[in-house]
């Protein structure tokens, strides 16, 4: 008896188990030989699939490449790997051109985000960085700058946010001087809560006045 012939009859009682055979003497050889090399097969693919891939890459190619959804990457060099990047959970996003004309699928997708057609292109709106929201701006990759938040200088450990502030390039910067003048302006008097103040309406009728008797 051959080393193949001895693996089959030991796989016998797991080829019932699985294709629910009942009574292996009554089938066919060649049903027996077909189920067994379907289970060979299987088991190879199953371990083969088991076998865990770096930042989403799916397989390689004959040539040496790494196969990602949607491309394919070629290291400069074999056995290139690249440094660790731990991406941004936060992501600032602007509206960089105009929604004249265009469909009202694209329109949706950037009012849920907070940019309608009202708000100005210089506006930019906090988002986190989930799947979900990166497949709501992939829609609409064409209108918008992304850009990720960074913290150069850390987290505050008190929380307290004033101070802050988000530049152009993604980096949330603490300046001292502004969070002295945020604490000089919560410590003072609100404006209308002055004897010299003067709303808008006192002054508009004051004007009036003057443009009726000047003189």
């Amino acid at each position: 008896m051959s080393d193949t012939e001895s693996r089959r009859n030991i796989d016998e009682k797991t080829l019932n188990s699985i294709f629910h055979v009942p009574s292996l003497g009554s089938v066919d050889s060649a049903f027996i030989n077909a189920c067994y090399n379907v289970y060979s097969q299987t088991s190879e693919t199953v371990v083969g699939k088991n076998q865990k891939l770096p930042n989403n890459q799916i397989g390689f190619t004959e040539d040496g490449g790494q196969k990602f959804h949607g491309f394919t990457y070629y290291p400069r060099f074999p056995g290139q790997q690249d440094p660790p990047y731990e991406p941004s959970k936060v992501l600032m996003v602007e509206r960089i051109r105009d929604l004249k004309h265009r469909p009202y699928w694209e329109k949706d997708v950037l009012a849920k985000l907070g940019l309608p057609m009202e708000v100005k292109n210089s506006q930019a709106v906090i988002v986190a960085n989930t799947p979900s929201m990166c497949a709501q701006l992939w829609k609409v990759k064409h209108l918008i700058r992304v850009t990720p938040i960074t913290f150069p200088q850390g987290l505050p450990k008190d929380g307290d946010a004033a101070g802050a502030r988000l530049q152009d390039n993604g980096e949330l910067v603490f300046i001292p001087k502004l969070k002295s003048d945020a604490l000089i302006a919560a410590t003072q008097s609100k404006p209308e809560e002055r004897r010299d103040y003067l709303d808008t309406e006192t002054v508009k009728n004051h004007l009036r006045l003057k443009w009726l008797k000047p003189y």
